[in-house]
């Protein structure tokens, strides 16, 4: 049996342990510098352990010395071999980096520099950081060996928090005061949502939408691009600007033909992408391309549509074409109004394509693009023999 060699930080706890067996169990006692140690004059500081072994919370510099533990039964009595407990200063770095400062910011990354603040020897540095709207917690970059670092991989256009500590060997420091900051906006990474149309006359548009669902910054504006024309590249379609409002009037347009339109945000940096190509005939009072349209296979038999509903167009019917992909024979279905659709009697495992118009007394508008979906697989049900 024998205590071992202790090396304790002031104010950390030390355990002196001893290991000792007998038959019956032996009664342990501690000795220091050859005195019986005192436990009951420690206020609870110094405890000894059922197990046997010592323990000392707070460690001051009057508990340093000579350890010993003595087991004794009616066998008799035994020794351990004296041990040192040593106390010294924590020599962590007392303070936080100092004097931490944002000096550069991109969309997708923060610069820190700061002091090192610290009398103690320092190892490295670790950088904690977070969004401040997120739930998240924070996250942490380790093993900083200098007093400047870029963080990369940050959302664009949002708040972050950051704080610096010091590390040595003995352990890590307290954090700093914390620093916040914004990233730097981009351009918008997704299309407007929900962009529906509609005619207000013969030759003026009314064109909706929401805003994108990752703006990346402030969105200054949007622009409608159209065009009686949607094979032509982008460049080559009409533009129409506007504010960051979410709606807008298209004048002079040729009457008796189709349009296609698509929709762009953006913001100081740039465009974001244009939403998908919305159809719409210039004849008043004929309903819009249907928008949003989606399909999603739901049994091996029954593929269910849904599609955005329109604003306010006076919609009497909708027409549905569809077919199997490698196939030409289109079936042709009519329904009420509605923003959804349950195709039914279809082939397990089948490609299948959907073309969707609605019909107002004015006449019938524009059928969309094709959608796909597959129906699954027929499940084999095997009876038993």
């Amino acid at each position: 049996m024998g205590p071992q060699l202790k090396v304790v930080e002031r104010t950390r706890t030390a355990t002196m342990l001893c290991a000792a067996s007998g038959n019956p169990d032996p009664e342990i006692t501690w000795y220091k510098d050859m005195l019986p140690v005192d436990i009951n004059s420690s206020n609870g500081r110094i405890k000894q352990l059922r197990s046997g072994a010592l323990q000392i919370e707070n460690s001051e510099e009057s508990d340093q010395g000579k350890y010993e533990c003595v087991a004794l039964n009616s066998a008799g009595t035994r020794y351990s071999a004296p041990a040192n407990l040593y106390v010294r200063d924590d020599r962590r770095p007392r303070g936080g980096a100092g004097s931490v400062t944002v000096t550069e910011t991109t969309a997708t990354s923060v610069t820190l520099t700061w002091d090192s603040g610290n009398p103690e020897p320092v190892s490295y540095y670790m950088i904690q950081y977070r969004a401040k709207v997120s739930d998240n917690g924070f996250q942490e970059v380790d093993g900083v060996a200098t007093t400047r670092y870029s963080i990369g991989g940050l959302s664009p256009y949002s708040e972050y928090e950051f704080s610096v500590m010091a590390v040595n060997n003995i352990g890590r420091g307290p954090p700093s005061e914390p620093v916040e900051t914004r990233t730097g906006e981009q351009a918008p990474s997704s299309p407007p949502l929900h962009v529906q149309a509609r005619m207000l006359s013969a030759s003026t548009m009314l064109v909706q939408w929401e805003p994108p669902e990752e703006p990346n910054g402030q969105i200054r504006g949007y622009r409608v691009y159209y065009s009686s024309d949607m094979t032509a590249p982008l460049s080559a379609w009409q533009k129409h600007n506007t504010d960051d409002s979410r709606l807008t009037t298209i004048s002079g347009l040729t009457t008796d033909i189709t349009y296609s339109l698509r929709v762009l945000g953006f913001t100081s940096v740039g465009d974001g992408p244009p939403s998908d190509v919305l159809q719409v005939k210039t004849q008043q009072g004929v309903p819009a391309q249907p928008s949003s349209f989606d399909a999603e296979a739901e049994l091996d038999t029954r593929i269910m549509l849904s599609w955005l509903w329109p604003v306010q167009d006076p919609i009497t019917k909708y027409e549905l074409q569809y077919w199997e992909a490698d196939s030409e024979g289109k079936i042709h279905v009519t329904f009420n109004p509605a923003g959804s659709y349950a195709v039914e009697g279809l082939k397990p495992d089948t490609l299948y394509r959907f073309s969707l118009a609605a019909r107002s007394e004015m006449g019938l508008g524009v059928f969309t693009q094709p959608i796909e979906a597959r129906t699954a697989q027929s499940r084999v049900v095997e009876s038993e023999q």
